[in-house]
């Protein structure tokens, strides 16, 4: 996989509330680049255009589990080279602000050269309001990215597939009386994958989610909120029939939603979520689950230059954020259920000097998720905990300039039938940005 940094797809400050609408997990030794980015280049225009390059080393490319042989015409490590082609936009129009960016990349490996490859990003936000206590959020997305090599069920792949990713979110907010609002969001979501192999071709999905809420401000520290979500979806190409036509694997989930925000002081913010719902699939019940989930954020300036983020989360199949080791992409996560707790630190040196760190450890329950196969049984699972550490350090020359390096040790343990038992690896990369502004 190539080495992607946050670096390469730098975006404007005004721009990181539509970071959520993307489905892979980043570097972690990078994930703040994003701000020193922000920081090192000033506000003169609202159109950047830029390059980046990076280069980087992974002693486990593959994702192979300690001791296992790499395949003949494989290197099990590689040296990753990726350039990419930035611009960006964040423009105010009367009441309006239109944010975006974009990202063209060409990818090269040294050995596994069978993996080259050009992938791209992109992600467009219109905020609108009206003088009518009216606001709201339309924001699109569209990502290209070669897909992780060895995928939970379905094993290495040896050849390249790319994963396509299309999102469309909208949300309302109606200001009802000074304390009281109301919001309403819909959203659309399309994952779908280029190898023609059934087991790939089954991880395609569609889905669709909506929410209708109500949210009390009783104070300006505090936000208090209630909901209903309503999620549904389905796999066309779940299964193949022996007419070679497709079977469809559909699935729905409902949710009650408590959410709260809280200013704890100038420096702390918790920000909270808790869920309890249920979801069922028609074909792969082994998937279905009813319980409670949630999510927990804590942002903590603890001195002028240090800040302190910590976040824990409780999801589901495709509501979670799924935790890669190796910086490889993850648009999707197909485990049951997935708890994943992050701390991470961002330290300013100086002003033009910046030092990271953070820690990454995830459990995912596993079960069957793809129809069966010979040797199979439907009701095969397993349970995999990954830990991550990552430091990085970069530094901005100028105002349009950004250069960096990070390290990373990841280790992946497990047990049953569908969890990787022993897989570790470790990397490291560089990368230089030049930005106009």
């Amino acid at each position: 996989m190539p080495i992607k940094t946050n670096a390469d797809r730098r975006s404007p400050p005004a721009a990181r509330p539509l970071k959520r609408l993307a489905t892979p997990l980043r570097a972690v030794a990078l994930a703040s680049s994003i701000t020193a980015a922000g920081l090192a280049l000033a506000e003169s225009s609202p159109y950047y255009v830029g390059v980046s390059q990076t280069f980087g080393h992974e002693s486990n490319l593959l994702r192979l589990n300690d001791g296992a042989a790499v395949p003949n015409g494989y290197s099990r490590s590689d040296t990753v080279s990726s350039t990419a082609l930035l611009a960006g936009i964040d423009q105010p129009i009367g009441r309006q602000r239109l944010r975006g960016d974009v990202a063209l990349r060409a990818n090269r490996y040294n050995d596994n050269d069978v993996f080259n490859n050009q992938s791209y990003s992109a992600n467009l936000a219109l905020d609108w309001a009206t003088v009518n206590r009216l606001s709201g959020t339309l924001a699109g997305r569209a990502n290209r990215a070669l897909s992780s090599f060895n995928r939970q069920e379905v094993g290495l792949l040896r050849d390249k597939n790319f994963e396509d990713t299309q999102a469309l979110d909208a949300s309302v907010r109606l200001g009802v009386v000074t304390q009281y609002s109301l919001l309403a969001s819909a959203g659309h979501r399309e994952v779908s994958n280029t190898l023609e192999q059934d087991s790939v071709q089954a991880r395609n999905f569609q889905q669709d989610t909506g929410s209708l809420g109500v949210r009390w401000q009783p104070s300006s520290l505090l936000s208090l909120g209630v909901g209903v979500r309503t999620t549904q979806g389905r796999y066309p190409k779940f299964q193949r029939l022996p007419d070679n036509s497709f079977r469809a694997d559909r699935f729905k989930r409902n949710d009650i939603d408590l959410t709260a925000d809280y200013q704890a002081s100038g420096a702390s913010t918790l920000n909270a979520r808790l869920s309890t719902g249920k979801t069922e699939y028609d074909l792969a019940s082994q998937r279905d689950f009813s319980g409670v989930t949630g999510s927990l954020n804590w942002g903590w300036q603890a001195s002028g230059k240090l800040r302190i983020n910590t976040s824990l989360s409780r999801d589901t199949g495709q509501d979670s954020t799924a935790v890669n080791a190796f910086n490889t992409p993850a648009t999707a996560d197909y485990s049951r259920v997935n708890t994943t707790l992050r701390v991470g630190a961002d330290w300013a040196a100086t002003s033009k000097i910046a030092v990271t760190t953070s820690v990454v450890t995830s459990q995912r329950d596993l079960v069957r998720s793809l129809p069966a196969q010979a040797g199979q049984t439907i009701n095969d699972s397993g349970r995999e905990r990954l830990t991550a550490f990552s430091v990085g350090a970069r530094w901005a020359p100028t105002r349009s300039s950004l250069v960096g390096c990070s390290a990373t040790t990841d280790r992946i343990t497990g047990s049953g039938v569908l969890a990787s038992t022993n897989l570790k690896g470790t990397g490291i990369s560089c990368y230089g940005q030049l930005t106009l502004q």
